[in-house]
């Protein structure tokens, strides 16, 4: 009975500091800002993947002073190997659960709340045979950074489109190539 009590205690504190570990905000009810970051499992191939947004400096990117452009993307934790063949699409939402544009294609500069635009609201990544990370976006758009120590890959917009704060979740799905 006691060995019952005393797993049933650590499954309840494991669960608890998981809970603290994964998220946590700060502030009133009305106005929380809350931080997390996920852990997936990407089916198609299998493996542990952390995706997280990236931003700029405050006021960079036409943010204004104290908020930051959602400058790109990380990735960690990537096996491009195990996972060749494999194309992701990431996709940032709001909180009501409307895609955002994530970078600009119009050849302007700013933030799509103060200049309106209607730029992608998906990011495309393939991983070919040979475990190679490449984009059907166009190379002036973005920049895609590895890191082979950790399995990192940061993608980076050219032209952000829209303020980190916007986002409410970010979506990663799988398929085949």
């Amino acid at each position: 009975m006691s060995k019952l009590i005393a797993g049933l205690l650590i499954t309840i504190l494991t669960g608890i500091g998981s809970i603290f570990a994964g998220n946590f905000s700060m502030g009133n009810a009305s106005s929380a800002v809350e931080f997390g970051q996920g852990v997936y499992q990407i089916e198609a191939c299998d493996d542990w993947v952390r995706v997280n947004i990236s931003t700029g400096a405050t006021g960079e990117f036409g943010a204004p002073e104290g908020l930051s452009a959602l400058t790109g993307v990380v990735i960690s934790s990537l096996d491009t190997r195990a996972c060749a063949g494999t194309e992701f699409t990431i996709a940032a939402f709001d909180e009501e659960n409307n895609p955002l544009p994530i970078y600009r294609t119009d050849g302007l500069s700013g933030m799509c709340s103060d200049i309106g635009c209607a730029g992608p609201t998906e990011i495309k990544l393939q991983i070919d045979n040979a475990g190679n990370l490449t984009s059907s976006i166009p190379a002036s758009l973005y920049l895609i950074d590895q890191n082979p120590m950790t399995a990192d890959f940061t993608i980076t917009f050219v032209n952000p489109a829209i303020l980190a704060n916007s986002v409410g979740r970010l979506n990663i799905q799988t398929a085949s190539l």
